[in-house]
């Protein structure tokens, strides 16, 4: 009877370190912020400032409005896997793409939200004001290497991101173009979304995002 028990007991324990695994394992995600109301906040988001959903002049579906001097992230607890894949559309709607100042995304070790972020972590630093400059690297690893991508064409059109993350190695995409595919990681850090508006926009310059989604 004992070892019943004691084989039943070590049954439950390995079934739910594979429910955990496999949840773990499990990172698949995806926002458009098609089932929020216009104006509002959505839950899948966290910022130290304000969130709020807009639908940009011309453009389809909803999209959150990026403030400037404001960090955002995801609301999930669990860091990203060793690898995935994340992507989303980014849009500047601006007279001309130099009335934004930079702006970054990337990933961090932490998911607090409580103060504006610039380059932290692995970042990628889109240099609208200069029109064809992109920053990517990690500062903790001493690691940054300038690249261009033509940004002045793309004021008033969505821009597909794709980060796709192996392990300590991330590459980055802009509309399809690799820009870096370099190690961009310290080995064994948790790994957290983020995206920082500018520090400054003139003209009624804005910025936006949607579509997000992370394959494991």
């Amino acid at each position: 009877m004992k070892r019943y028990f004691l084989v039943t007991g070590l049954l439950i324990v390995f079934s739910s370190l594979s429910v955990f695994q496999a949840a773990a394992q499990n990172m698949d995600f995806n926002e458009d912020f098609s089932k929020y109301e216009i104006g509002a906040t959505p839950r899948s988001i966290k910022t130290n400032g304000a969130a709020t959903i807009a639908r940009p002049v011309g453009q389809p579906g909803k999209w959150l409005s990026i403030q400037d001097n404001i960090t955002y992230k995801l609301n999930r607890p669990a860091t990203l896997p060793g690898s995935f894949t994340f992507e989303f559309d980014i849009l500047a709607q601006a007279e001309q793409i130099k009335d934004i100042s930079p702006i970054s995304f990337g990933f961090v070790k932490d998911n607090a939200a409580r103060e504006y972020i610039s380059n932290g972590g692995t970042f990628v630093q889109l240099h609208y004001y200069d029109a064809d400059a992109v920053n990517i690297g990690n500062y903790d690893l001493k690691k940054e290497a300038n690249t261009k991508f033509d940004l002045s064409a793309t004021a008033n059109r969505p821009v597909h991101i794709k980060l796709v993350v192996r392990g300590n190695q991330m590459a980055v995409y802009v509309d399809d173009t690799k820009l870096a595919d370099t190690v961009l990681f310290q080995p064994g850090t948790a790994r957290y979304f983020y995206i920082s508006g500018p520090n400054k926009s003139e003209n009624g310059a804005r910025l936006f995002i949607s579509n997000i989604s992370i394959r494991s």
